[in-house]
């Protein structure tokens, strides 16, 4: 495997990771959002990430939402129907 099909295998075992992290983080009333469309050479370049043998691949921000200014937060949520959202095979 090339160096480069290596990390893009790291990547996507590293969703798996960070799916479990957004769980985690929900069960403890920590809201979090996983993150694409960044820099990474330049987030790489400021954490030193080339020195330790690492490259980013997502982020995921942490933290608590601000309930007093979140307009979203108390509006009615959309869900489609089930026979919609699910295919079966």
């Amino acid at each position: 495997m090339s160096i480069e099909e290596n990390f893009h295998h790291a990547a996507k075992q590293a969703n798996i990771a960070l799916g479990l992290a957004i769980v985690e983080a929900a069960s403890e009333g920590i809201d979090s959002t996983p993150m694409e469309g960044f820099d990474p050479i330049a987030l790489d370049e400021f954490l030193q990430l080339s020195s330790k043998g690492l490259r980013s691949s997502m982020l995921l921000a942490l933290g608590y939402r601000d309930a007093e200014n979140d307009w979203n937060l108390n509006q009615k949520k959309v869900r489609k129907p089930f026979e919609e959202f699910v295919t079966f095979l």
